[in-house]
């Protein structure tokens, strides 16, 4: 039995590429947002923040050589200008020279990466220049713009919280090397113990761990949002890959509804039928043909239902054309002999078999001859309630070798006003809300009734599916065709 596991796991792999493709255009897409975004924000800080130092400038009323010896000031313009300069500089060459020949999600995200180690790394070799002995505020610094980086990727870009880390991370890691470093050497240089120079590396080591909880709300970020697009995009596949497959099976139904014969009435028959398939189209086939001294009649229930049941259909449809072509008038015996062995030679080695009957009715005389291969047993039913059983006379088509196949015709002669009703195993099998089968014995008692012998077809059909209560687990196709009494000539209600 197939579990939900295995069917969403199943569904999964059947979306895999459609799901690439989707993320490849929406990584793309996002990137191209970031870069933007990027470009927009330091525009406006940078700008923002040198217009208001050399407006501070002025505005102090100090002569600028000044400010070379005021720390925070000074070296803070000249730290805007070029680490400003640089990310423009470097953002505005992946937007327009490394985005537009990136094509793949993997391609995308190694340019994303990239550009994302590049601007955290120099912000933090830059802020080291800057700030040079004043390691703490590095530290407080450092760390804030590490996560104003990173919260700022995961908002833009639809990547996992690992490809994340793996952009943000060694800035994260050189940091804590710059400010260990700086504690060990400051150790030495002032003379202190190996014991205090180790309480302070393992104080730093419990900060900079403690503040790993900056990545978190980022990678909750990208955890979240693929998680959800994955589902919507997912759910949203299915909805549309459905209503398409609802179209095929409905042009299908079309195509496959063609091949049925229309109904026919005329002075002499009245041939009637009546199909219900399990699904929008399944395996069960009637095949109906009127000469001037004979009618046809064949019915085949290949196993299963739905799409592959009726794909057979359609070939056996082509191989019953081709063998009344090739032996025109020929009678039960030689139409069913052919049809054993297209099955046997063609359908047998997929594990697809039939069960079928053909009657053949001379208008003359009334003889009706019929082979039946596997199939429930038609009726003949008289005009005074009376039954004969068209039984088993072949095994199924397709069960054994074409040379194994041993067919048996017989014949009866029906009187007029008698009726031949044929129907597939959907009826017998039909199961009422108490898990009882109609079975063959309701089935001979319901043939019995002389209520059911004016549209027998639809009667048959009718009662299968209301012992079922509308819940059929098969195809169910009833046939009927009626011997038409010649003292009562009527006006053919149907071509």
């Amino acid at each position: 039995m197939i579990t939900q596991k295995q069917e969403m796991e199943d569904s999964e792999v059947m979306f895999e590429g459609e799901y690439a493709i989707e993320l490849d255009g929406w990584f793309r897409r996002r990137f191209r947002n970031l870069c933007i975004g990027l470009l927009c924000i330091l525009t406006f800080t940078w700008g923002l923040g040198i217009m208001g130092i050399v407006a501070s400038m002025f505005l102090s009323g100090l002569p600028s050589e000044e400010l070379s010896s005021d720390i925070p000031g000074a070296r803070f313009l000249v730290y805007a200008c070029v680490a400003g300069t640089f990310e423009f500089t470097l953002i505005l060459w992946f937007f327009v020279k490394i985005r537009p020949r990136l094509q793949t999600r993997k391609q995308l995200i190694s340019a994303a990466t990239k550009m994302m180690r590049y601007l955290s790394i120099f912000e933090i070799l830059a802020m080291t220049l800057l700030y040079q002995s004043e390691m703490s505020t590095l530290l407080t610094t450092g760390v804030w713009e590490i996560f104003f980086w990173h919260f700022l990727a995961c908002l833009f870009l639809p990547w996992t919280a690992w490809e994340s880390l793996k952009a943000l991370g060694p800035a994260y890691v050189l940091c804590f090397l710059i400010i260990s470093g700086d504690i060990f050497l400051n150790s030495i240089a002032m003379g202190q113990n190996m014991t205090v120079t180790t309480m302070s590396l393992l104080w730093m080591t419990f900060v900079m761990t403690a503040m790993v909880i900056f990545f978190i709300p980022g990678m909750l970020i990208c955890w979240m949002r693929l998680r959800k697009h994955g589902r919507r995009f997912k759910f949203s596949l299915l909805n549309r890959k459905y209503l398409d497959l609802r179209q095929d099976m409905a042009n299908a139904r079309k195509i496959h509804d063609a091949l049925f014969p229309g109904k026919h009435e005329d002075a002499q028959i009245a041939f009637d039928f009546s199909y219900t398939p399990y699904s929008e189209i399944g395996g069960d086939f009637v095949w109906f043909e009127r000469s001037e001294e004979k009618v046809l009649i064949m019915l085949l229930d290949v196993t299963g239902h739905g799409l592959p049941a009726a794909m057979t259909v359609n070939r056996i449809h082509g191989e019953i054309e081709r063998l009344r072509s090739e032996y025109p008038g020929s009678d039960p015996l030689v139409l069913m002999n052919g049809l054993g062995r297209y099955f046997s030679l063609t359908m047998s080695r997929h594990q697809i078999f039939a069960t079928g009957i053909t009657c053949e009715l001379e208008l003359e005389t009334g003889a009706l001859k019929w082979v039946n291969a596997g199939h429930p047993p038609g009726f003949v039913i008289s005009r005074n309630g009376r039954t004969f059983e068209l039984g088993t006379t072949a095994m199924m088509l397709g069960a054994g070798l074409p040379d194994e196949f041993e067919v048996e015709q017989e014949e009866t002669v029906v009187m007029k006003g008698d009726l031949i009703g044929l129907y597939t195993d959907g009826v017998t099998e039909a199961r009422s809300n108490k898990g009882e089968l109609l079975g063959l014995k309701r089935m001979r008692r319901l043939a019995n009734e002389s209520n059911v012998k004016d549209d027998w077809a639809e009667k048959i059909s009718t009662f299968a599916q209301e012992f079922s209560r509308g819940l059929i687990d098969d195809d169910i196709l009833v046939a009927s065709l009626k011997y038409k009494d010649g003292a009562s000539q009527d006006t053919p209600k149907m071509p």
